[in-house]
């Protein structure tokens, strides 16, 4: 099946694939296009390809350098909408710094929540 590169482009970077992989089938059918990464480093390897247009970051806060990779994109795709999930209080507080509504949503994930926030990120985007 070839990608529709007018479909928005989530990259999902999470380290458990038993969560990752569901909610990247859930997103495409939901009409997206999914990119998905399990470390910071697989994230920035694709992020290099230059025929690849992110829309929105879905980073697991707390796993394999999440934060980092979040503030990196921040400073190099300043385009690229970040949602952050996790649970840990701590990645909570730190969240706060790079979210300017903090943290949207936790694990284990709802995907019908982070679709709704997905589709209010485009929106907002939209509009501007």
């Amino acid at each position: 099946m070839a990608l529709n590169n007018s479909q928005p482009c989530i990259l999902l970077v999470e380290p458990d694939i038993l969560v990752r992989h569901p909610l990247a089938e859930y997103l495409r059918e939901c009409g997206f296009r999914v990119c998905e990464a399990l470390a910071a480093v697989e994230a920035k390897t694709l992020l290099a390809d230059a025929n690849l247009r992110v829309d929105i970051a879905l980073i697991d806060a707390a796993g394999n350098g999440g934060f980092a990779l979040a503030n990196w994109m921040r400073a190099h795709h300043p385009k690229i909408e970040i949602v952050l999930a996790g649970t840990v209080a701590k990645a909570v507080e730190q969240a706060g710094n790079l979210c300017e509504q903090g943290p949207e949503v936790k694990k284990p994930y709802d995907h019908k929540a982070i679709l709704e926030q997905i589709n209010r990120l485009l929106a907002s985007r939209a509009k501007s």
